[in-house]
């Protein structure tokens, strides 16, 4: 398959402040490849192969939902509920109560249906959830955020919908902190690593790559609150430059971070945890508990 030669430009901005028109047609882009067949299949696929692999007792794929049972809610709402493996391993982790999930495919959302009617699923976005204010002790998403064009728009949604003294619980990559971010092309060719277009014979390419991962993008991502303002995005992400190809993360919009989550979340008065603190592996994936408690 023949690749183009990639755009290495940062075209990066703020998802509050920034250019209306870009932002609402990165929006309709990423909604099609999330909420259309056509559009999702390579990504939905490779969501398909996580259920297959054992979990790690010491991974968030099986502390967040341990960390949610044992808040003993009995209202859940999950954001971004895909096929519903997190909906099957909360019953084996003995959750009994209520759960929601929605999801932007509709055909996933019939499928979940089907196989697990005694739940409820539905379609919709994160900026606009169809159910009253103060509905669930808990809402919650696993990888979810950083995919999202508006993240303030729906951190503003999603507490809308919980309960006084419920919880928001988020886990997202921290790429201010790693330095990295998979949907900014990086190099001449997409997704390969310098020593992987090095073994081709790409020099040129494997060197300019080398210099974008460890210089020019970790300096870049450090630069993005004072240079671009709040909740900034990428407003060409790998996914749809190149929808031939799928890798985690070149689908991710936002350049996440848990310290400005954090100061979104305390700037309104909620408190923050974080149930795994955050050094080691949680300095650079951020596992946050934002409590609707007022300080």
């Amino acid at each position: 398959m023949e690749i183009k030669k990639c755009d290495r430009k940062f075209r990066w901005m703020s998802s509050v402040s920034g250019e209306p028109d870009i932002l609402s047609s990165l929006n309709e882009q990423m909604a099609w490849f999330y909420g259309q067949q056509n559009g999702r299949e390579m990504y939905q696929s490779m969501l398909n192969t996580q259920e297959e692999i054992p979990t790690d007792l010491n991974s968030v794929r099986h502390l967040m939902p341990k960390y949610i049972c044992d808040l003993k809610p009995q209202t859940i709402l999950e954001i971004g509920c895909a096929n519903g493996r997190l909906y099957r391993q909360l019953r084996q982790y003995g959750y009994q109560g209520d759960y929601s999930g929605i999801e932007m495919a509709d055909y996933i959302i019939q499928q979940n249906s089907y196989k697990h009617p005694e739940a409820h699923w539905q379609c919709s976005t994160a900026y606009s959830l169809p159910f009253p204010d103060s509905s669930f002790d808990i809402c919650f998403s696993l990888y979810v955020l950083e995919h999202l064009v508006y993240p303030e728009r729906a951190l503003n949604e999603m507490m809308r919908v919980i309960k006084a003294n419920g919880y928001l619980i988020l886990v997202f990559p921290d790429f201010i902190e790693s330095g990295r971010f998979a949907s900014q092309n990086l190099g001449f060719s997409p997704i390969a690593t310098a020593s992987q277009k090095l073994r081709k014979g790409k020099v040129i390419d494997a060197l300019v790559s080398l210099y974008d991962s460890r210089i020019r993008l970790p300096k870049a991502l450090k630069r993005t609150e004072m240079s671009i303002g709040d909740f900034p995005i990428n407003t060409r992400p790998l996914c749809l430059s190149y929808p031939s190809l799928m890798q985690t993360d070149i689908d991710a919009i936002y350049i996440a971070s848990k310290k400005e989550v954090h100061y979104w979340a305390t700037s309104q008065g909620f408190q923050v945890k974080y149930p795994c603190g955050t050094e080691d592996e949680f300095a650079e994936q951020a596992f946050i508990a934002i409590s609707k408690v007022k300080l």
